[in-house]
């Protein structure tokens, strides 16, 4: 048997396309004998699903869901003005318990870790830029509970599986929704309540478009489908920024991208346990955008309307 774990990286249309994985067929074909091919992964929509199949050639497989939904994770978006004090006050509510903080970029992980460590937090920190050794000895202080909060980019947790983690911070926003349920998910493994909590700024959509404008072309696509994937990055960040803003059910919003059934309001969730009041700023929203088509800054029109858009 071939097993093929994080299966949604064979497909370009997936959140983590891994140009390898598309050399798993070439490996099966110089087998004597192919063998039973099983594929495994936690994030695949219906169309991620289909390209895995087609891709890996698997002849009418079984194909077994077992449901996204968490019911023991509770989802919470918070717009905080300052976001250090906020996730400050978040620890110290957690204070005995173990969690994973979730930056960007490797100069916020170290700033981050540095603000909790300053504030007698025992912390470590996980990203690509610190050689193996600390690496190693980093993760190993986590998962043996030495350093019980873990500041990290998403090159931390993949194969981590920490049952007591009670809690995931993002201190930004993810680029898609299949990253960030991911990563929330390393949350409650062991069956107990936990906390996934996201806190959303406006500069967040723009440090997730910098890094899509700026990615690197895949030299084994063709400058068309680098183009298409980009696009299609671009789709998924709208899913994510709507999932921030929305005033519906967080659970409910996540398990439809998913394909899966949900409930208009699972009761646990920020939204579903928030009272929102509706506000016509419709007269105001004119004046301002008029305001910035002026100054023909198309970026700062973009932005606008992602801050208005419920």
């Amino acid at each position: 048997m071939v097993a093929v774990d994080e299966s949604h990286c064979v497909s370009q249309w997936g959140q983590d396309f891994r140009p390898s994985y598309l050399n798993i067929n070439k490996f099966i074909s110089m087998l004597p004998k192919r063998p039973i091919i099983g594929a495994f992964t936690a994030t695949a929509t219906d169309e991620v699903k289909n390209d895995i199949i087609n891709i890996l050639q698997l002849n009418n497989p079984a194909v077994v869901t077992t449901g996204f939904d968490r019911p023991n994770l509770f989802f919470s978006v918070l717009r905080p003005a300052k976001k250090d004090s906020r996730l400050i006050e978040l620890i110290k509510e957690r204070r005995d318990k173990s969690g994973i903080i979730y930056c960007s970029t490797r100069k916020k992980v170290e700033s981050v870790c540095d603000l909790l460590i300053k504030n007698g937090f025992p912390a470590t920190r996980y990203h690509a830029g610190l050689d193996d050794k600390e690496r190693v000895k980093n993760q190993d202080d986590f998962v043996y509970d030495r350093k019980p909060v873990m500041v990290a980019t998403n090159a931390f947790g993949m194969g981590i599986d920490k049952s007591n983690v009670s809690y995931v911070i993002h201190y930004n926003m993810p680029k898609n929704i299949e990253s960030y349920y991911q990563e929330a998910g390393r949350a409650g493994r062991d069956g107990q309540e936990a906390d996934c909590i996201l806190l959303y700024g406006a500069g967040d959509v723009q440090t997730c478009r910098y890094f899509i404008e700026n990615t690197e072309p895949n030299p084994q696509l063709t400058p068309e489908q680098n183009e298409m994937f980009k696009k299609r990055e671009e789709e998924r960040l709208k899913h994510m920024i709507f999932y921030c803003r929305t005033s519906d059910c967080l659970r409910n919003y996540m398990l439809r991208y998913f394909g899966d059934e949900a409930e208009e309001n699972c009761g646990k969730c920020s939204n579903c346990l928030t009272k929102f009041e509706t506000v016509d700023v419709t007269i105001e929203a004119q004046k301002i955008l008029s305001c910035i088509i002026r100054t023909g800054r198309m970026d700062i029109i973009q932005l606008f309307l992602c801050n208005v858009v419920r």
